[in-house]
């Protein structure tokens, strides 16, 4: 006969009653227990999401030649008709003048005939509205700015409270160089205002040039 083939079979394992699983708890096996996820890991992993988020796309933006910005940096957003600003605070998020209530649309043009504004924290690209921006510390080279932590104090001692609105006197504009600064200045309004004032001179001078008496030349006979 050809030659045979011996095949050793592994023993099966019991299966363990709830006896057996007891006894080998005692000896030391560890239990693996899953557990769900708590709100506050929840909200903890989100944060974390939007963090790396954010950080990607000031890298790209880094990467397309944008520079990032820098704590207590000023941020010129072009909106339609006028300019809103912002400061860069940290992690992508900024810190501007909105309306303190849903009575008028969040950026909005009406919303800046609001008197007062709320000082709100917010996420950079939320401010935005898909309009274009860019970092502006345009008065740098009249004004010292003051230390970059202290404007970021200051920024943040402001979160959260209701100000007093004016679209000549305290607008957005005044707001954000007011931190960095110390000094609330617009020259939003400033170019504004002088634009008026040479177009009320101009009326006024054709105005005049109108009423003017005009020499008579006698005729000849």
């Amino acid at each position: 006969m050809g030659s045979q083939m011996l095949v050793q079979l592994a023993p099966k394992q019991p299966t363990q009653g709830p006896l057996e699983q007891d006894r080998s708890l005692q000896q030391g096996e560890k239990l693996v227990v899953n557990l769900e996820t708590t709100p506050n890991q929840k909200r903890a992993e989100l944060d974390s999401s939007l963090k790396s988020e954010s950080a990607g796309k000031l890298a790209k933006q880094a990467a397309e030649g944008r520079p990032r910005p820098r704590p207590g940096d000023l941020i010129e957003i072009f909106r339609i008709g006028y300019e809103h600003w912002a400061i860069y605070v940290e992690d992508d998020r900024v810190v501007h003048l909105a309306p303190p209530c849903d009575e008028f649309e969040a950026f909005s043009i009406t919303s800046i005939f609001s008197n007062r504004a709320v000082v709100k924290y917010s996420r950079l690209e939320d401010v935005l509205h898909g309009c274009s921006w860019k970092i502006n510390n345009k008065l740098d080279g009249t004004y010292l700015p003051l230390p970059a932590d202290k404007i970021v104090q200051r920024t943040k001692n402001m979160i959260n409270k209701i100000v007093q609105y004016s679209l000549i006197e305290g607008n957005c504009e005044h707001f954000v160089n007011d931190l960095r600064y110390g000094v609330p200045r617009s020259q939003q309004v400033e170019h504004a205002l002088m634009q008026g004032a040479k177009a009320a001179g101009a009326v006024i001078s054709a105005v005049m040039e109108s009423v003017r008496p005009k020499a008579v030349t006698a005729e000849r006979g």
